[in-house]
This record gives structure tokens, C-alpha cells and sequence, in this order.
């Protein structure tokens, strides 16, 4: 056998050995956030670009909210204060990060603080669990549950069922955003 058969042999007995990892040991590792899609957000986002539309008249304290009497500056200005709200959001959140160890501890950073929890997977691999490190005497029951939308070597999607609606958190793995940062510092 010739040395690039051999090395395409191993190479396939590599990601055989990959697609293998059951979900559990997927998720072992450390998880950037990537974005949060909030569809009913989003949906509420687009109402209320529609209703500025609507405006014909500003009042007083409208008008002092925006620092303009226009009412066309007044809805460009309502529309970009919307849109830099979520740009300041996504910003903040792509700063968020969980690691899953093996020991069923996850640690979560993000916002200049880091946080800890138990995790538990169920055994299909489509829930992850997560409860106080420490439960405190008198508080309720505050598991969290995530359902797993979707889980690779390199792509996370937790799922969460809310009163108010779906959310979806979608994360890659951490050393992938270093990986395509370096790729593309080297393209420049």
C-alpha cells in the first residue's frame, strides 16, 4: 500500500471514529456562542418597525424622547435605535461561552463573570439538564432542560421550549472560531 492510500485510509478511519462519539462525549468540550435566534423576538421586532411607520403625528415627548420634531427623522432615528439595540445584543452575547466537562460540571462565561452547574445528558442524547452546583434551602427547583437540536465535533444547537416561545442557541465549538479567524488573517 502506497503512502497516500495509507493516509487516506487512516484519514477515514478518523472521521469513521468521529461520527461515532455519541452525544455525550460530543458535548465535552468548550462551546462559543455563536447567536441566539429569538423567532418571537424578531417577529415583535418587525411589528414595531412596522407601527413606527405608522406614526403621522409626534407628541411632545416623543419628540424630546428622539431630540427632533421631524417626524421622518424621528422614524429613521426610532428604526436605527431598534437596530443598534440588536446589533449591542448579539455583540454581547457572541461574548458567552459553556464548557462541558467530563465530570458534569459546565462552566459558563460571559458577561466579565463565570458561572458553574451541574449537566446530565439523557441517555438518548436529545436532552441536557443543567441544576445548581449547590441548591439553596428554600428555592425552587431551577433546572434548566435544553433540548438537542443538533450536536457535532464542531456545531452545537440547544433548543429551549419557553411560555413566550422557542429559543435557539447555536454555539461552535471554541477553537473553530480561532481556526477561521487565523484562515482568514492569512487570506488578507
Amino acid at each position: 500500500m502506497n503512502r497516500k492510500n495509507l493516509l487516506f485510509v487512516a484519514g477515514a478511519g478518523l472521521i469513521f471514529l468521529a461520527s461515532c462519539q455519541s452525544p455525550k462525549d460530543q458535548i465535552v468540550r468548550k462551546w462559543q456562542v455563536e447567536n441566539i435566534e429569538v423567532p418571537a423576538r424578531d417577529s415583535m421586532m418587525k411589528v414595531q418597525e412596522k407601527s413606527i411607520d405608522t406614526i403621522t403625528v409626534l407628541d411632545s415627548n416623543m419628540a424630546m424622547f428622539m431630540g427632533t420634531n421631524n417626524l421622518d427623522s424621528f422614524k429613521m432615528l426610532a428604526k436605527q435605535q431598534m437596530a443598534e439595540t440588536k446589533k449591542q445584543q448579539d455583540e454581547q452575547v457572541k461574548q458567552m461561552s459553556m464548557t462541558f466537562l467530563k465530570d458534569g460540571i459546565m462552566l459558563q462565561e460571559g458577561g466579565g463573570r463565570t458561572d458553574s452547574a451541574k449537566w446530565v445528558m439523557s441517555e438518548d442524547g436529545k436532552k441536557v439538564t443543567l441544576s445548581p452546583v449547590t441548591a439553596q434551602a428554600g428555592m425552587p427547583n431551577s433546572d434548566q432542560a435544553f433540548l438537542v437540536d443538533k450536536i457535532s465535533s464542531s456545531n452545537l444547537r440547544l433548543k429551549i421550549e419557553q411560555p413566550q416561545g422557542v429559543v435557539y442557541i447555536n454555539f461552535k465549538a471554541a477553537g473553530e472560531q480561532k481556526a477561521e479567524a487565523k484562515k482568514e488573517e492569512e487570506k488578507k
